[in-house]
């Protein structure tokens, strides 16, 4: 197996792998392209050190002199516009292109990406959601980012077609829910985890089609169950009056003899519904994807995250494209390889933030362009000329194939989702040349009310509660509680919250396993599996044909 230059592990190629990139890279117009000599992990750090999803800053915009919220914070080398500018008809990207010259691609590159302007946050066609990254279509959201096509979401994360969420991540469909990871079609609904269909219920793991029950894991088309014991409809409003789910002890309790449950409940190697030999984790109506997480209606895809697409390889984030390689949130886009959030195009090549163009090499922030290197327009008979001359000069410097250096990111290493991946202490950050940031626009110490000033009950608690400041429990960093916040919390009968948003965040995530999979054999019938528990892990891990039988 050959070895990482970047990490010295080891690694190997797919089965299959090396006939995807050449189906892929085929289409290219510029011609072939070797693999680069890095693992899986190396480059998925790459991509995921250009996102920046949820550290947001206050600043002015550097055409309107408005304050705004964006992911760049102030003295950025770069200019950056509100979004309403950005896409503005009275400035054009390529004021700032430049002519090709004989020095490295990146070191061109990176001149450019110091001067042309970018938005400042990736939202398209949102109402309301001033506080939100990666919002699409969606209005009256809060702190909730990756947002589609939604509606008065708090503090929420990976949400698709939901409504009055609070604290929720990955759901689809859902509406009134709290605390929930990885539910679909949900209503009314606490703390549940993997349960889709269930409504009037609280404190579900791996349920389907419940209604009216608290504590249960495994179960199917059931009502009115406590700890998965079947109660009539008058035992359980009865025995549901001996748990205060407003007290943080009551609720210690229950995710404790949940946790019991669990460990009892036999496990899913893989979360999958309609796939067709597919490896990973949370993958749907999908076909032949190996090593893919979080997948929705693709094809032929490898190494592959958070996505809905056709022929990938080495992708992150891609929507509705079709033959990509390395390419970080292309969205509809064909035959690129190398691009950071283009949209709408084809043929883009080393291309940043370009938008509905194609057939462009190297450009950052381009609207409807074609034929365009480095910002600068060809006519189509010079851009096709000088393609094989840039792809021998990169090859001669050692670029050509190979994604763009962390070190040119626009972000800093613990700004990213590269952090959250691969987390990395400020010294070995630096020692790799890498940017850390200190900035924050988080405080500590400003409270006006201690956690033990804060009443049990929700219905004790004042609507003036909406002006003070608290101290999370955790990392002690400062937050509020918002009035359509508590609005919700009243009508569900739901505590306040004792950790800021932020640190309720990275609790749900623990609720999902590492995007890494392991070879294992079921613990039933011994047939070898993938699966994201690690061998060290103490629940009992089964194939899709053992678990049918333990829950249906």
């Amino acid at each position: 197996m050959p070895s990482c230059p970047s990490c010295s592990s080891s690694y190997e190629l797919l089965p299959g792998e090396a006939a995807l990139h050449e189906k892929i890279v085929s289409t290219f117009e510029t011609g072939p392209m070797d693999p680069p000599q890095i693992c899986p992990d190396c480059r998925l750090q790459k991509k995921m050190a250009w996102r920046n999803e949820r550290h947001l800053y206050h600043r002015k915009c550097d055409k309107s002199g408005k304050m705004i919220l964006s992911v760049y914070p102030e003295k950025t080398l770069f200019p950056v516009y509100e979004r309403s500018a950005w896409w503005g008809d009275d400035w054009d990207a390529l004021e700032f292109g430049k002519p090709w010259d004989d020095r490295p691609f990146f070191e061109q590159f990176g001149d450019l990406v110091k001067t042309v302007p970018r938005s400042a946050l990736n939202s398209i066609n949102v109402e309301n959601c001033d506080y939100c990254n990666f919002a699409f279509d969606s209005r009256n959201c809060y702190l909730s980012h990756l947002s589609y096509n939604s509606e008065g979401l708090l503090y929420s994360y990976w949400m698709l077609d939901c409504k009055d969420d609070v604290d929720c991540s990955f759901c689809l469909q859902t509406e009134r829910c709290i605390d929930c990871t990885d539910c679909n079609h949900c209503h009314s609904c606490r703390s549940c985890v993997l349960s889709h269909t269930c409504s009037d219920s609280a404190f579900l793991y791996d349920c389907r089609t419940c209604t009216e029950c608290l504590g249960c894991v495994g179960l199917r088309r059931k009502s009115h169950c406590i700890f998965n014991e079947q109660l009539t409809k008058e035992e359980y409003r009865k025995r549901l009056k001996q748990f205060d789910l407003e007290n943080p002890a009551h609720v210690a309790l229950m995710r404790k003899r949940v946790m019991e449950l669990r460990t009892e409940h036999p496990h899913l190697y893989s979360v999958q519904d309609k796939t067709d030999d597919c490896t990973g984790d949370y993958i749907f109506e999908s076909k032949d994807c190996s090593h893919c997480f979080q997948m929705y209606r693709s094809r032929d895809c490898m190494h592959v995250q958070d996505a809905e697409t056709n022929d990938a390889l080495h992708c992150y984030h891609p929507g509705w494209s079709d033959f990509i390689y390395e390419n970080y949130s292309p969205v509809r886009q064909k035959s690129t390889a190398f691009t950071i959030q283009c949209w709408d195009g084809n043929n883009l090549f080393y291309c940043d933030n370009c938008q509905h163009c194609s057939h462009c090499f190297g450009c950052v922030s381009l609207r409807h362009k074609k034929y365009c290197i480095l910002n600068k327009q060809y006519s189509k008979e010079d851009y096709v000329k000088m393609l094989p001359t840039i792809v021998a000069q990169m090859k001669q410097h050692d670029e050509w194939g190979r994604f763009f250096p962390i070190a040119m990111s626009p972000f800093a290493y613990n700004e990213t989702m590269a952090q959250q991946e691969f987390p990395l202490s400020e010294a070995e950050v630096k020692k790799h040349g890498w940017r850390w940031t200190h900035e924050t626009i988080a405080t500590k110490g400003k409270e006006t009310i201690t956690q033990d000033q804060l009443p049990v009950k929700i219905q004790d608690v004042p609507d003036s509660m909406t002006k003070e400041v608290l101290a999370c429990v955790e990392c002690k960093r400062n937050y509020k509680i918002i009035p359509q916040e508590l609005k919700i919390y009243r009508e569900m009968g739901f505590p306040l919250p004792r950790s800021c948003p932020e640190c309720r965040y990275l609790a749900r995530l623990k609720n999902r396993n590492p995007r890494k999979l392991w070879k294992r054999s079921c613990q039933n019938c011994s047939k070898a599996i993938e699966t994201t528990y690690s061998p060290d892990r103490t629940e009992k891990i089964v194939c899709e044909d053992c678990y049918l039988k333990a829950v249906y």
